[in-house]
């Protein structure tokens, strides 16, 4: 792999990012022990001891010290035995560098200093790239060499006269030492030496100049493309390995005609794929399908993430029609890789060991292929996925894709694991329920595709058999231990359910769980909007008996209307009614009353029940925004209401009638009474009227909010 890409030690990161701050240093030495001045003697004595945490921690203070004066000392150190003492040296050269660098803007490099004049004292980086440069001449000691290389690149723009220099009189390894030292200055201005060095007849030279150029891609992106698109057609292997890595590390696409002679190299071909993901050819998903046929471990793993990235852009339908179209065992291997074992007559699964292949992730994708190549047993291996938390997600994702052909194993799931005994449902309630509802939303995509232009009453998802098993085991998963696999089936009744399914639903409102009670009110309110005629006949019924009374002012709030008869009884219902249903009933009498409803309101506002009192706020918000200017009298009772509601001194109120739509901030009533309504209230414990500051009137009722 090019080292272009490898770390590089004291950099915060690849060197393909453009230059930045240094990285932070290790902490194993205390900043006080790096800042305080030491003698120069008293460090030559410390880097001469024969322990090695001695030397490190001398090394450290070098970078306090007058570079003239520590030169030799830094000189030793870097070319000490112990690569701990080194690097510490490194460190000091770092931060001898910037101390005599002129402060950058935030974001740029720091600038090179003007080279000195006559007289004039040279800064640390001059005075460590002669130094350095005459240990490469002079010195074979590798741990020196490297260290040297290091700290050449720190000096950065200092550094490139001199190495290119150096580069035009050194011979041997001191010139590919030069060559790395130039791609780490990361100064444009190298890119000129590094390209001529290409033109070298030493492999090893030209190897190392393509790495520096790939290196500087993001600092000097339409050159380093320029260059490294040129030889991707180059005599040596590494160079065309090295630059086509440089080109993915910039996302730049490479043309199909260049990468199809490249793909097929057992060395290039995993950079190779990772560019035809970039690719902007349709030949490209086409290539790649078919190659999963034969391809295994880590090649297979490559070629599903090359597809995955192809199917999240631009070449998505082709993508698509290449797997759909490709023979029966590609769909067959990418759902043995999804299920991550063996399938029935399959030779060998597909491994996703080998070239740092995240299983996961592999299997995640592989399923999202195998859903899109409509492959047989996706659905299953979907279904099985959904039992795993990692892949729920995209299990999901995968059922959606297969639409009307995952019903059959979902139903098959379902079948097996509605049981009313609750330690079957230990840790797969989550799945079940993700799968009803995975499969509910499948049921409404294929009623809306079936429903004609004009639909007439809502569709009987019993006129196909496969919904009508869907339904069925919807039904029996309401009643099912586990809360979560119960709500999901409520809200699926609410989508797919029929007439018939109301009694259910009414019982279920008075579930001793709160979330399947709440779910079984949506699930009530749903089937009504559906089935209003039906709805309205319920709705009669309900209110005959005391523990139906939330029911019907469920069913009543959903169909929006209400004649005489069901206002008093919601009327009755929100003043007598136990909690709940006083809650629904105070919605209800304000969704089909209107402006009848504020007396109702007014007395809600006053409940002992926290819930029932934000239910009456949030629907005298409502109320409010839904009149227009001509309703004089109701807007102006309903503004008074809400001024008391902002003075009650509830937060919780305020915002309940906000969130229905009072606009507190924006109506000019409110403007105008701002400094009113926002000062201390004095509200009366008993039942007289209400007194505040600057503000006369109150609820009829006379009670207090």
């Amino acid at each position: 792999m090019s080292r272009a890409f490898d770390d590089l030690g004291p950099y915060g990161g690849p060197r393909v990012s453009d230059a930045g701050p240094w990285p932070t240093e290790p902490e194993s030495i205390s900043p006080s022990v790096r800042s305080t001045p030491m003698p120069i003697a008293a460090i030559a004595t410390a880097l001469a001891a024969d322990d090695a945490e001695e030397r490190r921690q001398a090394a450290a203070r070098l970078g306090r010290a007058d570079v003239a004066e520590a030169l030799p000392l830094l000189m030793r150190a870097l070319g000490d035995p112990d690569w701990r003492v080194r690097k510490e040296a490194t460190y000091a050269c770092h931060r001898l560098i910037q101390a005599s660098s002129p402060p950058a803007a935030e974001g740029e490099r720091p600038a090179a200093p003007p080279a000195g004049a006559e007289g004039e004292r040279p800064s640390a980086a001059q005075v460590l790239v002669g130094a350095l440069l005459d240990a490469l001449r002079t010195s074979d000691d590798v741990g020196l060499r490297n260290a040297a290389i290091e700290v050449l690149g720190y000096c950065g723009r200092d550094a490139t006269p001199a190495l290119v220099g150096a580069l035009a009189e050194l011979k041997g390894d001191e010139r590919k030492l030069v060559l790395d030292a130039l791609g780490r200055t990361r100064d444009p201005a190298a890119l000129d030496a590094l390209y001529a060095a290409l033109a070298e007849k030493d492999d090893n030279l030209r190897q190392s100049a393509i790495e520096a150029i790939a290196g500087m891609g993001l600092i000097a992106r339409e050159r380093v493309t320029d260059i490294l698109y040129e030889r991707l057609g180059d005599r040596d292997r590494f160079v065309r390995l090295t630059a086509l890595n440089g080109l993915n590390g910039l996302e730049a696409p490479v043309p199909w005609r260049v990468l199809s002679q490249l793909i097929d190299d057992p060395i290039l071909r995993p950079a190779a794929l990772v560019a035809a993901a970039l690719a902007e050819s349709p030949e490209a998903p086409r290539a790649l399908v078919a190659a999963l046929a034969t391809a295994r471990g880590g090649a297979f793993a490559q070629l599903v993430r090359a597809l995955a990235r192809l199917v999240e852009g631009p070449l998505a339908s082709h993508a698509v029609d290449a797997l759909r179209a490709a023979p029966q065992e590609v769909g067959a291997r990418l759902v043995q890789a999804a299920a991550a074992s063996p399938g029935a007559g399959a030779a060998e699964p597909p491994s996703w060991r080998g070239l740092g292949a995240d299983p996961v992730s592999g299997r995640a994708q592989a399923l999202v292929l195998a859903a899109m190549a409509r492959a047989p047993g996706a659905a299953d291996a979907a279904v099985q996925a959904m039992i795993e938390p990692a892949l729920v997600e995209t299990a999901q994702r995968a059922l959606g894709l297969l639409g009307g052909e995952a019903l059959p194993a979902v139903l098959a799931y379902l079948e097996r694991h509605i049981d009313p005994d609750p330690d079957l449902w230990e840790g797969l309630d989550d799945a079940t329920a993700a799968l009803i509802d995975g499969a509910v939303a499948i049921a409404e995509q294929r009623g809306r595709e079936g429903a004609p232009a004009q639909p007439p009453q809502p569709p009987q998802p019993a006129a196909d058999p496969t919904l009508d098993e869907l339904l069925g085991a919807v039904r029996r998963s309401v009643k099912s231990p586990s809360t979560l696999v119960a709500t999901s089936a409520l809200y699926g009744l609410a989508k797919i359910g029929t007439a018939d399914d109301f009694p259910l639903v009414v019982s279920q409102t008075r579930a001793i769980s709160l979330p399947v009670a709440r779910a079984a009110e949506s699930a009530l309110a749903g089937l009504s909007e559906r089935y209003p005629e039906s709805a309205r006949a319920l709705a009669r019924r309900l209110m005959q008996a005391g523990e139906t009374h939330l029911a019907a002012a469920i069913v009543i709030e959903a169909l929006g209307t209400a004649d005489q008869e069901e206002i008093a009884f919601l009327t009755g219902v929100a003043s007598v009614g136990d909690v709940r249903a006083r809650r629904a009933a105070v919605t209800a009498v304000a969704a089909a009353a209107g402006v009848s409803a504020l007396e109702v309101l007014s007395l809600s506002l006053a409940d002992e029940e926290r819930e029932v009192r934000l239910a009456a706020a949030r629907a005298l918000g409502r109320l409010y925004a839904s009149l227009s200017d001509r309703a004089g009298d109701e807007r102006a009772r309903a503004r008074e209401l809400l001024s008391l509601v902002r003075a009650s001194g509830e937060p919780e109120l305020v915002a309940a009638a906000a969130q229905g739509g009072a606009p507190f901030r924006s109506d000019p009533p409110w403007g105008e009474a701002g400094d009113r309504l926002s000062a201390p209230v004095s509200i009366d414990g008993g039942e007289g009227p209400v007194s505040t500051s600057g503000m006369s009137g109150g609820p009829p009722s006379g009670k207090v909010l």
